[in-house]
């Protein structure tokens, strides 16, 4: 079974239409990921795990590990 920080970062590369990305790279510095392309990917991710990001927590969410450290919380709670 593929680990769930290995699933969203696939899952963020796909949306970003990027060949790879890495768990340290940042959303806008390294991956120029704009606002709507943020909105998606959250989007995206709350839809296929089942889970909400807190609209409050967004300005924290700088890397792709955060975003999976986001989900991971959020499949804790949930």
């Amino acid at each position: 079974m593929t680990d769930p920080a290995d699933q969203v970062r696939e899952l963020v590369a796909r949306q970003l239409g990027l060949p790879d990305v890495s768990l340290a790279d940042r959303l806008v510095e390294d991956l120029d990921a704009d606002s709507m392309d943020l909105v998606t990917v959250v989007a995206v991710l709350e839809e296929s795990y089942q889970v909400r990001i807190d609209e409050e927590r967004l300005p924290l969410l700088r890397t792709v590990a955060d975003l999976a450290a986001e989900i991971a919380r959020g499949l804790r709670a949930g």
